[in-house]
């Protein structure tokens, strides 16, 4: 077992890991005006649109229960984001899931481009919509969705000798 695992975001086909923000507790809660923030008791901080949404167990899309942030009252979403963080998962798509130790799950959906959501180490932006921005002082680590292991490429090879050609031009067209 690797050591470093959890300072590793991991990278599957169609999402991220970010296995270092596993066990942050959300400390304060800032209500913008167009979004909320997060702040954590580690240099992570999430900010997302008042219409992401929230539900107690199911990850479904439609399920009956999951609703906007602006749905529930402050201090309940506030009390149902204060669980440890255990599943902060980023899609490729630009949807985001972050599960909660208490069963609370807090969404993005990537059918809704609209809503805004970025995730922040410090005052690094390491994730957005857009996809990972930065991945900060942690290592990518690609992983075989079938097996689990990491996938090492090998390194590239260099340039052949051959291809070294100079012909004292600045048109790389030759």
């Amino acid at each position: 077992m690797d050591k470093n695992l959890g300072s590793e975001i991991r990278e599957y086909e169609d999402r991220w890991v970010l296995r270092p923000m596993r066990g942050s507790r959300i400390i304060r809660t800032i209500w913008r005006p167009d979004l909320v923030e997060f702040e954590t008791d580690t240099p992570f901080r999430i900010a997302v649109g008042y219409e992401s949404e929230m539900a107690p167990r199911s990850v479904a899309e439609h399920a009956p229960e999951r609703h906007t942030i602006s749905h529930w009252p402050r201090t309940e979403v506030e009390r149902n984001v204060s669980a440890p963080i255990l599943s902060p998962v980023f899609f490729k798509s630009g949807g985001m899931r972050i599960g909660f130790g208490n069963g609370w799950k807090l969404f993005v959906s990537d059918r809704h481009p609209e809503v805004s959501a970025t995730i922040f180490f410090g005052d690094t932006l390491m994730w957005s919509r857009s996809g990972l921005a930065s991945p900060a002082e942690f290592p990518v680590v690609t992983l075989d969705p079938w097996t689990g292991q990491r996938i090492e490429a090998p390194p590239w090879p260099s340039r052949p000798p051959e291809l070294e050609i100079d012909s004292g031009s600045d048109d790389i067209n030759g």
